[in-house]
């Protein structure tokens, strides 16, 4: 049933005429590719030497506002969370769904932008209540803090390192002038010594001197005809927003948490407390054409974390036996959930949802609530019709990655992708599990080795078409200190020591179930300390992702071998050759001039892959702007 699905789905991609479209005003920083965004960032700053790099990154995510008008990043507890996997660290979700979060959040963001900008390493440190980031110039490492802290400098007015404020917290503590980078900004002056015990209580500081975060996520999409893409600098509306729901492994629950002290209230949504900064929201609206057969089934990809959705049709159920039913599937098609059902006697429109799992005081999940794509089976029965069918995908983004216009003439420039599909895979129950178990409690959990020896767990990707490229990734953990990721804390938490021997694991792939497989990746427990100075507190949890060229493989195979470490986490993803006509791309600029709304659209030839155009505003008006629309037209 599962390839059925797949091969049934095809055709609704087939056509895909439009690439990974993007506007940015002339300038602006581009947040869906980590080392453009590195690059706009240093260009906006007049960033040249190591040092200026460096503190550009930093001070264009600072939370507050300090130095800077407040931008990109503000600071937020309990919003960037996506079941299953937890507390969201891979930075191009973050940036470009979220724009928000703690330190936990915001230190992998930085560790991922100074290595895609060019630094030769950056790494993230836990102190225990804190998480912070180091970046490696001039032959040493230097700490900055966007969230909270800034950063310290030492003698000679160089910016220290974690290491050594360790060795002496002095160095936080003499600098107290609320002008400096240092200042904190949620604690008073006084409060600094408990800030310098975070550091210099150094036996329970961990360093992860590996990868801190996946790097899975793409910003990619394919426009179809008939398929229309809003995005909104505001929310629609001041309660649409994504709501994170945790399994905590007796039951679903709402995972932000109101916090009366510093008036911050879940009903509010993802605010700032600080300023007016908000999140957005955008919707995808699909109009596929209705199949002759009685079962559709029509994919919906989105590349920011989906809100809820929303099904429209136009039926004809003459009869008592005609009907119609809506499924959805958020593991192509493996498993399916059932949505509504509509029964004879109906004449006209109707609406339809996905079904709604938990209701709770500030919201709901949904059966698409926090996914980037589901499938939609339609199934006719007797002699019912339907016509003009409608799909409304609501999604949540960071308004601050859009093209803002300001007064005047706006430059904006336009790109798009190559031509490929890009679908990643929820990776389910493995193919094959030998030497293996999972090992689960209090909603989380990890395979380790079920005896001596190596463990194995093999994966299927199964593709419609025949795929150019395979992504492969997961989390492997050496338990060794007894310490395991918190996906609730994105922090640490207690589990049995598993002795780390003589520690080794590979990602390895194959077009056949048995083999040969190739392997992408070897786990080197050995760190290479680039300042000569080697830390003794080390969580080696290496992230990884590799891509490799596949040569038109429909079927794909991963594989998983680990030895006195334990496996996170799964991440597979497959990409697809388009085979559709390139088509048009008509762009829409909303805004508003002292309250009168505005309207400015551009069409962008087929098959473009660069353009420019410019939007005209009035010069003295108020500008608010509204959204971003990108249509493909039938």
């Amino acid at each position: 049933m599962r390839m059925l699905t797949i091969v049934l789905l095809a055709g609704s991609l087939a056509s895909g005429e439009v690439y990974s479209p993007k506007v940015l005003r002339k300038g602006q920083p581009d947040a869906s590719d980590l080392a453009r965004l590195a690059q706009g960032i240093y260009a906006e700053a007049g960033a040249t030497t190591p040092r200026d790099r460096a503190e550009a990154i930093w001070r264009f995510f600072l939370t507050d506002g300090r130095f800077v008008k407040p931008g990109f990043w503000y600071h937020i507890a309990g919003w960037a969370y996506e079941e299953p996997g937890g507390e969201v660290l891979d930075a191009v979700k973050l940036l470009n769904s979220y724009g928000f979060g703690l330190c936990y959040h915001i230190a992998p963001v930085l560790e991922a932008v100074w290595k895609a900008g060019g630094f030769e390493d950056a790494r993230v440190w836990f102190l225990t209540g804190h998480t912070v980031a180091e970046v490696f110039y001039d032959g040493g490492y230097h700490y900055f803090d966007s969230d909270m802290m800034g950063y310290n400098t030492a003698a000679g007015g160089r910016v220290a390192s974690v290491h050594e404020i360790e060795n002496d917290g002095g160095i936080i503590l003499a600098q107290k002038n609320p002008s400096s980078p240092w200042y904190p900004a949620d604690v008073r002056a006084g409060a600094m010594r408990g800030l310098a015990e975070l550091f210099t209580t150094r036996q329970d500081n961990w360093l992860f001197p590996l990868e801190r975060a996946a790097h899975a996520h793409t910003m990619d999409f394919v426009l179809r005809p008939g398929e229309k893409l809003i995005r909104y600098f505001r929310p629609e509306r001041d309660d649409l927003f994504y709501l994170p729901y945790e399994d905590t492994g007796d039951g679903w629950q709402e995972f932000p948490r109101g916090i009366a002290q510093y008036k911050i209230r879940t009903a509010d949504g993802p605010r700032s407390q600080k300023d007016a900064r908000l999140w957005a929201t955008g919707r995808i609206e699909y109009s596929p054409a209705p199949a002759s057969g009685p079962t559709q089934i029509v994919e919906v990809r989105s590349p920011y974390v989906i809100i809820d959705a929303e099904f429209r049709m136009d039926a004809v159920l003459a009869s008592p036996s005609d009907s119609v039913t809506f499924e959805t599937s958020c593991d192509e098609g493996r498993t399916w959930t059932a949505a509504t059902a509509l029964r004879g006697g109906h004449l006209g429109e109707y609406r339809a949802e996905p079904a709604v799992v938990t209701r709770s005081e500030h919201g709901r999940r949904t059966a698409v609530s926090g996914r980037y794509a589901y499938l939609v089976r339609l199934t006719r029965t007797g002699g019912a019709r339907i016509d003009d069918i409608r799909i409304v995908t609501r999604f949540e983004l960071n308004p601050r990655t859009l093209p803002a216009l300001a007064n005047g003439r706006n430059e904006i420039l336009y790109s798009s992708g190559p031509p490929i599909v890009r679908r990643e895979f929820e990776a389910g129950e493995p193919l094959r599990v030998s030497n293996a178990k999972y090992v689960s409690g209090g909603g989380q959990g990890f395979w380790t080795a079920a005896g001596p020896g190596f463990a194995e767990l093999v994966f299927r990707v199964s593709c419609a078409s025949p795929a150019e490229a395979l992504a492969m990734g997961g989390r492997l953990l050496d338990l060794s200190h007894g310490l395991a990721p918190d996906k609730f804390t994105a922090e640490v938490r207690r589990v049995p020591a598993i002795a780390a021997h003589a520690p080794a694991a590979s990602i390895a792939w194959s077009t056949a179930a048995a083999g040969p497989f190739e392997t992408v990746w070897e786990y080197d427990p050995r760190v290479r300390w680039r300042d000569g100075m080697a830390i003794d507190r080390t969580l080696l949890w290496p992230e990884v992702d590799r891509r490799v060229a596949v040569h038109q493989a429909r079927e794909l195979f991963v594989r998983y071998r680990f030895r006195d470490l334990a496996l996170d986490s799964v991440r597979m993803a497959a990409e697809t050759s388009a085979t559709g006509v390139a088509q048009p791309l008509e762009i829409t600029h909303v805004w508003k001039e002292d309250g009168v709304e505005k309207r400015s659209t551009r069409t962008i030839d087929a098959g473009a892959k660069t353009a420019s155009y410019s939007v005209d505003s009035a010069p003295n008006a108020r500008i608010e702007n509204g959204a971003v629309i990108f249509e493909c037209r039938r």
